[in-house]
């Protein structure tokens, strides 16, 4: 865990001083009109972050990290978007009766909407979602690629016309899959919270 919270530090050490560089260049300034930020346009980025769900009966947790891109219009203060994400994951159960369960990659397709608090800006999203599990009893694993429903809300606030920073909460849930080794055989049950940081270059 105390490797994890370095890397989260780092990261964030790293956007903050990006953000520092960026207002001290003077270049592309946050308010361009009388709504305040412009967070029309493509967007890509990376995101770290924490998973923490249940697979059945079993709490499954660990540290997450990837990228999204994405593209917004904006009217107004009204906010609209699509975005997709692949999250690599090393989340694992702590037990599982004699055999443990792990996901190893989360991705979603989602839909955005938000309101711009001049540079700052609320969302809530929604759309598909899937992630890679596995299942191990005895040394024997079978994998599943299950499907589901992503929603959740985030802020987003910009730093520069060209960059901002984010905070999000994404809830999936996966529903059931069925498990099945020489040893046993599981119908399990996934959900997966994720609270993640990011960082985003608009153009």
């Amino acid at each position: 865990m105390r490797r994890i919270a370095l890397s989260y530090s780092a990261f964030a050490l790293s956007l903050a001083l990006a953000a520092s560089s960026a207002r001290a260049d003077g270049l592309y300034p946050v308010f361009t009109g009388p709504n305040g930020a412009d967070f029309s346009g493509f967007e890509v980025g990376p995101d770290v972050g924490l998973g923490l769900g249940t697979a059945s009966s079993a709490s499954v947790s660990g540290p997450v990290g990837g990228a999204h891109l994405g593209y917004n219009l904006q009217t107004g203060r009204i906010v609209g978007g699509v975005e997709g994400d692949v999250m690599f994951s090393g989340m694992s159960s702590g037990s599982f009766g004699s055999a443990s369960f792990g996901q190893d990659v989360l991705g979603s397709a989602r839909v955005k909407g938000g309101y711009s608090f001049g540079d700052i800006m609320a969302y809530g999203t929604i759309g598909w979602a899937w992630s890679n599990t596995s299942f191990q009893d005895l040394g024997v694993t079978s994998s599943e690629t299950v499907k589901g429903l992503a929603f959740g809300l985030g802020a987003e606030y910009a730093i520069t016309r060209n960059f901002s920073v984010r905070a999000e909460y994404l809830r999936y849930d996966f529903g059931n899959a069925n498990y099945v080794t020489p040893a046993s055989a599981q119908t399990i049950n996934t959900s997966t919270n994720l609270l993640r940081i990011g960082g985003s270059v608009h153009f």
